[in-house]
């Protein structure tokens, strides 16, 4: 960054602002994901209200609430329709169901489109999030595939325990984050990163929906507003991060935590982010504050004393209220299941007893393994290309024998990248390489190794792969 509040940097590997993304946003597959989703959203929701229907319906293999059989029944004609209005430039969201849900202790007003619109949005946000995901911070997982809330908590703990010192953290969050974010400089954001003609038009709709006339306030329940929260502080966070320190940075939605070793640098780190927050209308609260950890951290659900964590005390009044009443055998399963969902990433084995009667297990004290019926293993990871591992430090973990259409007995290399922390898997023919692997495999302790793979051409534009 050229400045402390600079434009962010793009991954190397990819060129913005982006283009003719709509082949791939109305492609066979990512409709069709879409599609689920939703479906799924509307079977979850329909399931918790509680409310009982007389028959199950099964489309397509699939159980279906009655909101949903409508919607099935008419699924490749709604993909079709679909397809057609991105495709052309024409989708559009033009109206706005508000309703109130629980958010903790408060009741917040959201928004949502009908549900064919929904299924648009979850097509064209897919995969805009693909390409523009990268982009943000490492330390911020509110409504990001493959983080969490449970991922950034063990995450900050971690920091912790490897850095002792930081015992104090700056906590704060915003006013109505999303009923201040400024129509233009979220769609100025927008425009560094996509300029697709057709594609363009939509997003700014997504932006303007909620408030057409006006220059200010997102829709809460829009499946982009999410992202475009993320995407509107992403400078900050960047900014932040130059000035903090990339481990002791963390934000989830509108809530940031800070960590560091004395209260005065912590204060100062407070008057940064309301300087660099106020160009974008962002309100920070006064419940703002520093304090040491010891004292107890309410973040993410839970309170971080540093050398323990419990629960909220209001997830824990609500779950046993909700305990005590409940009749249902079916509905009692589900909210402990919830809860332990909960109990599980801090320190709450005896609540969780208290409040259930039962007693929580580790995963790891069951001593329960999946074999697969073939017997072959299964490797996390994607399938990559040798050469675009070449002259990079990688562990290899594990191999595997299988017969591929390319040939028989190849050999499918299980690695992880240490800097990283990504796995991933490559196949290879190379007798070289397939002897080095069993060699190891008879040495005691052999795996995992570290290692260099190098390319030699030879014989003109032939490859070699090796260990080094």
């Amino acid at each position: 960054m050229e400045d402390l509040l600079g434009q962010v940097e793009a991954p190397t590997s990819i060129c913005f602002p982006l283009y003719n993304l709509i082949p791939e946003i109305i492609s066979d597959e990512n409709m069709e994901r879409s599609f689920k989703r939703v479906m799924s959203n509307l079977h979850n929701a329909d399931t918790r209200s509680g409310i009982k229907w007389r028959e199950t319906v099964v489309i397509d293999g699939v159980e279906c609430t009655p909101r949903m059989v409508r919607y099935m029944r008419r699924k490749k004609e709604i993909i079709a329709e679909l397809k057609e209005q991105i495709g052309n430039g024409t989708f559009r969201v033009v109206r706005l169901s508000s309703f109130e849900v629980d958010d903790g202790p408060k009741r917040r007003m959201v928004q949502a489109p009908p549900v064919v619109k929904r299924i648009g949005c979850n097509a064209i946000m897919e995969i805009v999030e693909k390409h523009l995901s990268p982009l943000l911070i490492e330390n911020t997982a509110a409504s990001i595939e493959g983080r969490g809330p449970h991922g950034l908590f063990h995450k900050m703990q971690e920091v912790r325990a490897e850095n002792p010192d930081l015992i104090y953290y700056y906590q704060s969050d915003y006013k109505g984050y999303y009923d201040h974010i400024l129509h233009d400089k979220m769609i100025d954001i927008i425009k560094q990163y996509i300029a697709d003609p057709i594609l363009l038009p939509i997003l700014i709709d997504f932006v303007k929906v909620l408030h057409p006339d006006g220059n200010v306030g997102i829709s809460k329940g829009l499946r982009s507003s999410q992202f475009f929260g993320n995407l509107y502080h992403n400078d900050i966070d960047h900014a932040m991060i130059e000035e903090c320190g990339k481990d002791n940075y963390n934000r989830f939605c509108d809530d940031i935590y800070i960590y560091g070793d004395n209260k005065k640098e912590l204060w100062k780190h407070r008057d940064t982010l309301h300087r660099l927050s106020k160009p974008y209308n962002l309100i920070i609260k006064t419940s703002e504050k520093v304090a040491p950890v010891s004292a107890g951290m309410d973040a993410l659900g839970y309170i971080d004393y540093g050398d323990h964590s419990r629960i909220r005390k209001r997830t824990k009044v609500n779950a046993a209220r909700i305990l005590a009443k409940i009749k249902s055998r079916k509905r009692r399963q589900q909210i402990i299941g919830s809860f332990k969902g909960m109990a599980c990433h801090a320190d709450c084995k005896h609540l969780y007893y208290i409040l259930t009667g039962k007693r929580m297990k580790k995963f790891s004290e069951m001593g329960v393994t999946y074999t697969p019926a073939d017997g072959k293993k299964r490797f996390p990871g994607k399938v990559t290309r040798l050469g675009d591992i070449v002259n990079i430090t990688i562990e290899i973990h594990d191999y595997e024998t299988l017969d591929t259409k390319f040939g028989e007995d190849r050999y499918l290399v299980s690695f992880k990248n240490p800097v990283t922390q990504e796995w991933g898997k490559f196949f290879t023919a190379s007798d070289e390489m397939k002897g080095i692997l069993d060699q190891i495999s008879d040495i005691e302790d052999g795996f995992p190794f570290e290692t260099v793979i190098k390319c030699e051409q030879f014989d003109g534009n032939k490859r070699k792969y090796n260990f080094t």
